[in-house]
């Protein structure tokens, strides 16, 4: 046994997620509690996993809550001194989990995370900065990072650093400090969820460390959009959660004017790419109707 215990959310993602734990049941040294929690994925694949992976505690949620409730959810059953919330999609080398957990032994009041590369060995760059004025659109979170030294480049060449927030695919935090925080905030369904529990963290005096000497994979959009459906209320629910997250963060008036701002960058980019984009076309009719 170990002091880790691991929460992963599954939605219809059976076959990443019979990679996922595959890697993580042939870790070296190490033998973490493994939580699946299926959010009603409403085939027939969940009975069959529970049976084929018995060392694993399995959870039927009765309805798909989404990825902050369900994590909650499996929190509660946890007793380990460590969570880590993983992604399905993901994929742990078989030393990694050792070297994580000998490498934060001593660490305090930290949200930890590790770079993730997709399926061509390459930086996926799994962090960020706070949503702000500096960050509504791509060209001004790139002269923001060029004025503070924060590109990713010069990021990526440090052992370790503490970004704003890190993804919430690969998230390990002492239980005590995940408790403390108030866990993740269901407001949140899916994305941003991991922006603001670090953003809630820092009340805490809790902040994130990112380490660059350490990796694992991570699979985009495997777990979240694998059919085109899914994929444009996947990316819908982005721009929905970009606001629940300025409107939780920010006063009256600057919350209006960083959503007002980031609301039409988002729809000018829609608008212009719908003209060549079927899918800009999509969520751009789903955003209006709702």
């Amino acid at each position: 046994m170990s002091n880790l215990s691991i929460v992963i959310v599954n939605y219809k993602s059976w076959t990443p997620l019979t990679i996922c734990l595959d890697s993580l049941l042939n870790q070296k040294k190490i033998t973490p509690k493994i939580i699946v929690l299926d959010n009603n994925s409403d085939d027939t694949k969940f009975m069959e996993f529970k049976s084929k992976y018995k060392s694993i505690h399995w959870i039927k949620n009765q309805d798909n809550y989404g990825f902050s409730k369900a994590c909650n959810i499996g929190s509660k059953i946890v007793k380990t001194e460590w969570i880590l919330f993983l992604n399905p999609d993901a994929l742990i080398p078989k030393d990694c989990l050792e070297k994580l957990m000998n490498k934060v032994s001593n660490e305090k009041n930290k949200i930890i995370g590790i770079k993730q590369l997709n399926e061509k060995d390459e930086d996926t760059y799994a962090y960020g900065n706070f949503l702000s004025y500096y960050s509504i659109n791509g060209i001004l979170r790139f002269i923001y990072r060029i004025l503070n030294n924060q590109t990713n480049k010069i990021l990526s060449k440090k052992k370790s650093f503490s970004p704003d927030w890190i993804s919430g695919s690969f998230i390990l935090i002492k239980k005590k400090d995940f408790d403390k925080i108030g866990g993740w905030d269901e407001d949140f369904f899916m994305y941003y969820e991991d922006m603001d529990i670090c953003k809630r963290a820092l009340r805490f005096n809790i902040k994130t460390k990112f380490y660059n000497d350490l990796y694992c994979y991570h699979f985009h959009g495997k777990s979240s959009r694998f059919d085109y459906k899914t994929k444009i209320n996947s990316k819908t629910q982005v721009i929905r959660s970009s606001h629940i997250f300025i409107k939780k963060h920010y006063g009256a008036l600057n919350a209006k004017l960083i959503s007002l701002l980031l609301f039409s960058s988002q729809l000018i980019e829609l608008i212009v790419l719908s003209l060549f984009i079927k899918e800009k076309r999509e969520i751009l009719n789903k955003l209006i109707k709702s």
